[in-house]
């Protein structure tokens, strides 16, 4: 009999990330063309930039983007 996955929640949550294609291409060639050790790249930085960043740098950046989008909607505008 197959056993299925057991009900509850998921100890990961999975997040989509859109990259430029340029940087795409650039981290997809250190991988060696191999798209798990990329994605176990981008993993590992993400990993880093947060245990050496504090709430409140990690708050401004949040902010920073927020403002560069109601800038650029303004432009438009």
């Amino acid at each position: 009999m197959a056993r299925g996955r057991k009900p509850g929640k998921r100890a990961n949550k999975t997040v989509k990330l859109s990259l430029p294609k340029k940087l795409y291409f650039v981290l997809y060639g250190i991988a060696g063309n191999n798209e798990q050790k990329m994605n176990k790249l981008i993993r590992s930085i993400i990993e880093e930039k947060l245990e050496n960043s504090t709430i409140s740098e990690l708050s401004q950046m949040l902010e920073s983007s927020k403002r560069e989008k109601e800038e650029t909607e303004a432009e438009v505008e």
